[in-house]
């Protein structure tokens, strides 16, 4: 059994199958002098990269390693740990493609800073993007982004925001009561085969101007006596909609 000294000075010495095997050690210093061995393969600094415990310097190093600067795996994988400094994130983000951008809003073991940095990314990216481009971007990405999606009122892409995991009632209740709602949106909730049952959805469609009346005279029979006499009494609600709440 090799002491750490021992193992720090082959971590700094080795090549080829000995250094896979200091790579492949847990002890985060024998790691980083790993990392700083000119012999480092890509494969190996790949490796070390999905090593949750790698420190923070190593992957730093990584990053800045001229050798690997055109490796996009690397860029990704030391995008998403956790350790890699958030400069040092920041500064790779603008090389990653929109669909890993999206997967990392949603990964939890990234850090919230880093998460809010994409979002923030790619709702500036989003006006510019293609249709089919959004469409897959709401199936992968976390609720701020489909929300962001969902907002702009694309009516190609607002059905597949509202079929995404990420999306809850809260959230479209938040939307609904939005006065930059857009009918195509208000629309496309009231007529879900889903969200168009849930309680507090129908309520908040309820006071929406741009709900289909059809819509609003179907789902007022489904309200609570005391929710009703709010409703009536509610400035917000259209006017054409208070002879349909009274009457029930």
């Amino acid at each position: 059994m090799l002491t750490l000294q021992e193992r720090l000075h082959r971590a700094q010495n080795s090549v080829g199958d000995e250094l896979w095997q200091v790579v492949r050690d847990s002890h985060p210093e024998v790691i980083l002098q790993a990392a700083l061995n000119r012999n480092l393969s890509e494969e190996m600094a790949a490796f070390i990269a999905k090593n949750r415990n790698a420190p923070s310097e190593a992957l730093g190093f990584i990053a800045g390693d001229v050798r690997f600067r055109d490796s996009y795996k690397l860029k990704l994988l030391i995008c998403r740990h956790p350790r890699t400094p958030q400069r040092v994130v920041f500064a790779l983000l603008k090389f990653l493609r929109i669909f890993d951008l999206g997967e990392m809003t949603r990964d939890q073991t990234i850090p919230i800073a880093v998460r809010q940095k994409i979002e923030q990314l790619l709702a500036e990216k989003i006006p510019a993007l293609p249709s089919g481009v959004k469409i897959a971007l709401a199936r992968r990405s976390s609720s701020a982004v489909v929300i962001q999606l969902l907002e702009r009122g694309d009516s190609h892409v607002v059905s597949s925001c509202l079929e995404s995991p990420a999306i809850t009632e809260s959230l479209l209740c938040s939307t609904i009561h939005k006065p930059t709602a857009r009918p195509v949106v208000i629309r496309a909730i009231s007529e879900h085969r889903k969200w168009s049952l849930r309680y507090n959805i129908r309520y908040a469609l309820i006071i929406n101007f741009h709900t289909p009346m059809a819509h609003v005279v179907r789902f007022i029979p489904e309200m609570k006596t005391n929710d009703l006499r709010e409703l009536y009494v509610l400035e917000s609600v259209p006017n054409s909609t208070k002879p349909y709440i009274f009457s029930n």
